[in-house]
């Protein structure tokens, strides 16, 4: 075997890599950028088989199909690996936009085909003296020279600065595999440039081989890294979708990131506030927020349209060697409060009617000093009907009371040590003279309130106000809930699983057990294909309410994606968690009756045993995983398939 078919055969087997795993990619659907993704390997493998083609070509038509195998290659690959970076920055390629960018790859494609007929992509002759094919021509042609060269490279050094600039868009927990996916980029760019400006040998496209050696690389990123398997937008959409105004600087000062509450308190959009100065966003009229950053103490502004707003600055820390630091301004309105506080001064009569109806609960405490000991004690002297509402007394029995039991009663619903140490820092920051704000939980039968309780000095007096923030705590979890829970069935996602899964693993005991199931439904993909995608999403979501009537409350369930299941059993011994698996086969092998459908979708589980297999997360997932497969092998080896089967323990 010489040289030249050697090189195909690894080449060949390498664009037989990169079909199978794009392909698989495309029919999964698994996670956000995978058809796109899918798509791009194939488009590689097709490249890559081109270049086989021809090294083992020795007829011009062979010759062809290969150069045209090239050009579908260079002319498609720029458009997927588009399309690929924008959805894993979280926005989608319109279909119209799309339609355009493939007019110039369509038409290349065609013209190289029949390239023979009008030397439009590059001049003939297409073998050299010798009578070598010339895989790189003398001279290329008009339109790949202006129009299909540039197009191609514009569009995937857009593709690849998109991703860069726009990389707050995915979690941080993802950012590094995409930054390897656009250095694995890298080198078939070099390699193309190179052959497209003439460096090498003419007689052989390096490019295929380029990508062969590239193979580990993609395949580690798409199987180690796993960068197909997440959720782009879900932190950055809580950040824009904070009530309360953020803005994000660097050591400079210079805004780096706004949040729609600050575009609006602002009246600037993020992309015109961008590398702008604090000065030229506030100006002199509002000192208040360079002294929360230069002292890192909350301040009080008021804005220029008559708003009041706490202002906090909090450092920036990571853990990177290359970061920068920079710190987060954050706003919160209180004009409610301030504008009552503000009322009191004015009009003591006034600041009865409006304090006493207020929903804010607001109490007035004032110090007293004791001549015979020398001492002196800061007591309520007034509280309004909200603030013994909130305490869950009557607000005359508040006069007179100490400050230090109203801040008791104010924290009666946290663990002591939590709130004694709210408590010893309120009387600490008052005693100095300096506010208080803080947050604290009330908890009246089955009633639970969140409340925030500012101290201001008003005067020789000091206002003290709870606000109800138990909606706000509430839209907090709620939206926690949705950060790590499956929409479809439920129960946690991925990073939800894997978050709980973990913490549950490293609390417990040195001699604790337990299992980890991996669940995978037989057969539906055919059903989801056949019956169409509500039918399969009903399905699942009857499977996730069957595992919860199996399993134990405090075991722990999520669906990585698609047709899969994980769940946690802990403290079992192996004897329970073999039976709690075998229950799972027996209820999951049950027909699913979905609208006029009754549908058979058994499921093949992979059982391992902590610490028997495994100690970590990242093991057991690994041994049950295998242990599924190897169930899901030896059932469809068989046509009566019996629920021992369907149950797998690793080894």
């Amino acid at each position: 075997m010489n040289l030249d078919i050697a090189l195909a055969v690894l080449i060949i087997f390498s664009a037989a890599c990169f079909l199978m795993m794009g392909l698989r990619l495309v029919a999964s659907q698994g996670g956000h950028g995978t058809v796109p993704m899918g798509v791009l390997l194939c488009i590689i493998g097709i490249w890559t088989i081109g270049g086989a083609i021809e090294l083992m070509s020795t007829s011009f038509v062979g010759f062809s199909v290969g150069r045209t195998c090239h050009f579908i290659g260079t002319a498609l690959l720029p458009i997927s690996a588009y399309v690929t970076f924008r959805e894993y920055k979280g926005s989608e390629t319109p279909t119209r936009h799309l339609v355009l960018l493939m007019i110039v790859p369509m038409v290349s494609i065609t013209l190289a085909a029949t390239n023979q007929y009008h030397e439009f992509m590059w001049y003939l002759p297409a073998v050299n003296d010798a009578g070598e094919f010339l895989t790189r021509p003398e001279r290329w042609g008009p339109w790949f020279l202006f129009i299909h060269a540039p197009h191609s490279y514009l569009v995937l050094s857009v593709a690849m600065l998109s991703l860069v600039v726009h990389r707050n868009a995915v979690a941080p927990a993802h950012r590094r595999g995409l930054f390897l996916l656009v250095a694995a980029c890298l080198a078939p760019l070099a390699a193309t440039l190179a052959y497209d400006f003439g460096v090498g040998p003419d007689t052989i496209s390096y490019i295929p081989i380029v990508f062969t050696a590239m193979l580990p690389m993609y395949a580690w990123l798409i199987l180690g890294e796993q960068i197909v398997e997440f959720t782009p937008l879900a932190y950055q959409t809580v950040f824009e979708n904070m009530q309360d105004p953020v803005v994000v600087i660097d050591n400079d000062y210079r805004v780096i990131g706004l949040n729609n509450g600050a575009e609006s308190m602002l009246s600037v959009a993020e992309s015109e506030a961008l590398r702008q100065s604090l000065d030229t966003l506030f100006g002199d009229d509002s000192p208040e927020v360079f002294e929360a950053l230069d002292s890192g103490a909350p301040q009080k502004m008021m804005t220029t349209t008559g708003r009041f707003l706490h202002v906090q600055a909090s450092p920036i820390t990571s853990h990177g060697k290359s970061h920068r630091g920079g710190q987060v301004l954050m706003f919160r309105d209180v004009s409610d409060v301030e504008r009552a506080q503000l009322e009191v001064r004015r009009s003591e009569k006034l600041m009865r009617t409006l304090i006493d109806h207020s929903v804010n609960g607001i109490v007035r405490l004032r110090w007293t000093d004791h001549e015979s000991d020398g001492t002196r004690s800061l007591r309520c002297i007034f509280a309004n009907t909200a603030a013994g509402r909130f305490l869950h007394v009557e607000p005359d029995e508040l006069v007179d009371m100490d400050a230090e039991d109203i801040f008791e009663m104010a924290a009666a619903g946290m663990d002591r040590r939590h709130a004694a140490a709210v408590v010893n820092d309120a009387l600490d920051r008052v005693e100095a003279g300096r506010s208080v704000d803080a947050e604290v939980q009330q908890i009246h039968g089955v009633t639970k309130r969140w409340l925030r309780m500012i101290c201001e000095p008003v005067g020789d007096d000091i206002a003290l106000t709870f606000v109800d923030i138990t909606n706000s705590k509430a839209k907090e979890r709620q939206m926690e809930s949705i950060a790590w829970s499956d929409p479809l069935t439920g129960v946690l996602n991925r990073r939800g699983f894997e978050k709980e899964a973990t913490r549950k693993l490293s609390s417990s005991a040195d001699d604790a057990n337990g299992a980890l199931l991996f669940i995978d439904l037989n057969g539906f993909k055919n059903i989801n294909d056949s019956h169409g995608h509500e039918v399969g999403d009903q399905l699942l979501r009857t499977a996730a309410e069957r595992l919860k009537t199996c399993l134990r409350p405090r075991d722990i369930i999520g669906r990585p994606g698609g047709d899969e299941f994980v769940v946690l059993v802990p403290d079992a011994p192996a004897k329970v968690a073999d039976r709690l698996a075998k229950r799972l086969v027996e209820s999951l092998d049950k027909d699913y009756v979905v609208g006029p459908h009754t549908l058979s979708c058994a499921a093949s589980i992979g059982l391992a045993l902590y610490p028997e297999h495994a100690n970590t997360l990242t093991g057991l997932l690994r041994e049950a995983d295998q242990a599924m497969y190897r169930a899901k092998a030896r059932s469809r080896e068989q046509l009566d398939v019996s629920h021992s089967d369907l149950l797998e323990k690793a080894v």
